[in-house]
């Protein structure tokens, strides 16, 4: 049986470009992932909102007979030129659409698209809800890529709820790290005990039996998907926290360059619903990329 991909080989990547200083930070990552994932081509966009073609200018373009749009493919080509240092081929396109997520969409559809990158800045309103419907109307894998990125793929961190549905999260962080040295891809699963069994069976042996119950389903989970001796595991009590404020805290604390999720899980008593969790990640600020497998 052929080996499924995750990440197609030599991909088509769309990067959506905002022209701010995150497209610095965009596409200086964009050309270290060139030599990864050795894409195909790659798509560089800008979305002008007809909200803000600022039509108390028009009469001063006019003078100098230009557009809107001439303006934007001018300062487009002087980020790419200054900040895009990879082999790949790629394209521009500007487009004006009122709603951005489905003109990125309906592009990703168009040129067959296997993964869209977006910048994400914490402060910068909108980004979240963005995020969001991207990640619902895409087909494509959607990346997203914080100010504090590092132009680095070594250390991956993939929550898990040890069901079928998050072994692609896996999958994709072997296909990434493939070619790095000293890798490591480690699963995260985070748990809790009901409260109600408390204070009737003792704390102490509840948290032993609970973690011999997690390891058996990571040993099952390693066997079945051949996953041995490539992936470490660290379950950790919920307790008081979020889910995703453990997975960012986790990935800060050990300096994880990546946080792979996948766009749907499964939801048990102890297991991690990543359809949930990765909508509640990608919509809150992060410090680190995070890919979303589709």
């Amino acid at each position: 049986m052929k080996k499924k991909e995750i990440l197609s080989k030599n991909p088509k990547v769309m990067i959506a470009l905002d022209i701010t200083e995150m497209d610095a930070v965009l596409l200086k990552y964009v050309s270290y992932l060139s030599e990864v994932l050795s894409p195909e081509h790659f798509y560089f966009v800008h979305n002008i909102k007809q909200s803000k073609l600022y039509n108390i200018y028009e009469d001063l373009l006019e003078e100098e007979n230009l557009t809107v749009e001439d303006l934007i493919e001018k300062a487009l080509k002087e980020t790419i030129s200054e900040n895009y240092t990879g082999k790949t081929d790629f394209t521009s396109i500007i487009t004006t659409d009122e709603y951005t997520e489905s003109i990125l969409s309906h592009l990703a559809k168009k040129y067959k698209i296997d993964m869209l990158m977006i910048g994400y800045k914490s402060e910068f309103q909108g980004t979240g809800a963005l995020t969001q419907k991207l990640a619902k109307m895409l087909n494509a894998h959607l990346m997203l890529i914080p100010e504090e990125a590092q132009n680095q793929l070594k250390k991956v961190l993939v929550p898990t709820d040890y069901s079928s549905s998050s072994v692609e999260g896996f999958m994709a962080a072997k296909e990434l790290t493939e070619n790095s040295d000293n890798k490591l891809i480690q699963g995260l699963h985070v748990y809790s005990i009901p409260s109600y069994f408390f204070p009737y069976i003792n704390t102490q042996k509840a948290e032993s039996k609970t973690i011999a119950h997690l390891k058996e389903k990571e040993k099952n989970f390693l066997k079945k998907y051949k996953l041995k001796d490539q992936v470490t595991f660290k379950n950790i009590n919920q307790e008081d926290s979020s889910i995703v404020e453990i997975i960012k805290d986790e990935a800060l604390k050990n300096s994880f360059d990546l946080i792979i999720v996948t766009a749907h899980g499964a939801n048990t008593i102890t297991s991690l619903f990543l359809g949930s969790v990765t909508n509640e990640l990608i919509t809150s600020s992060s410090y680190k990329p995070v890919l979303v497998i589709k």
